[in-house]
Formats: structure tokens, sequence, C-alpha cells
């Protein structure tokens, strides 16, 4: 439970600054390598814990170099890799990568611009380019991903791992 402490205020920080702090990464490294002394209490093994890690930190690296998630997600999200151990990094990550969809999916909703959007959508299929939204719009800004990692770590946590 300290892990979705720790997630939670990661969500609200990442909701109001649009960072998630590196305290907060390295706080849950910690915590997984402690849960492992000394008596083991971890229910995976270290070595698939470290695995975890280095696997969550080159998927999202990865998705950082290409615009999905920003520099404090990768981080967080890779750090979670070294709690959840390979290759349950994998799943936690494609989770979160849905539940951000569904978060901007609801936003865009929230704020009556969902018709706008798959409008634009149909006609940048039909014309062959990508017609950008107007800079004021919701849909134009980023989506503060904290909140998906949380509930992406919640729903993993309580219904698959």
């Amino acid at each position: 439970m300290l892990i979705i402490t720790i997630l939670f205020y990661a969500a609200m920080f990442d909701i109001n600054k649009h960072k998630i702090p590196n305290e907060l990464t390295f706080t849950i490294i910690g915590l997984g390598v402690i849960s492992h002394f000394p008596l083991g209490t971890h229910p995976i093994g270290f070595s698939l814990c470290l695995i975890g890690l280095s696997v969550g930190f080159v998927i999202t690296i990865f998705l950082y170099s290409i615009n999905v998630f920003g520099a404090g997600d990768a981080k967080l999200l890779a750090s979670l890799g070294f709690i959840v151990g390979y290759p349950n990094i994998i799943t936690l990550i494609a989770t979160a990568i849905i539940f951000s969809g569904l978060l901007s999916v609801l936003r865009l909703i929230c704020h009556g611009e969902l018709a706008s959007m798959l409008s634009r959508w149909k006609y940048s299929l039909f014309a062959g380019f990508y017609e950008k939204p107007e800079s004021n719009s919701v849909a134009a800004g980023a989506v503060p991903m904290g909140g998906a990692i949380l509930l992406a770590y919640m729903y993993c946590y309580f219904y698959l791992f």
C-alpha cells in the first residue's frame, strides 16, 4: 500500500506541476531493494526485479524518445519494474498506456471536444494529412500520465499479479 500512496502523490504532483519528482522514483527503487532484505519478503526474486527495472527502463526511454511519455513518466514506470519484476513490467506499461488513452478520451468528453477531435481525424484520414488541433484546445495539451500510472498499477496489483 505504500507504493500506491507514493503513486497517488506522484499523480497529484503530475496533475498540478506537470512533473514527477525524481525523489519518488528513487524512493520506489529503494523500497524495492529494502523489501528483499533481510528477510526476503519480496515475492519476486531479486534478479527478476533487476531485469524488470532494466526492461522497464529500455521500453519507457524508447517511448519517451518518440514522445509517448514524459521523462518523469518514463522514470516512474521504469522504477515500478523493480517492484513488479519481469515480465509484469511489460503488462504494467501496456496497461498504463491504455488507461492514459481512456483518461484522454474522458478529458475530451468533459470539455466537449470529442466530436471535434473525431471530425478532425475523419478529415485527416480522407485528406491524407494530419490536421493539428487548435492551440487553445484540450486536445493540443499533454495529459499528465501520473494518474494513468496509478490506475494501471492498482489494476495490475489487484487483478493481474
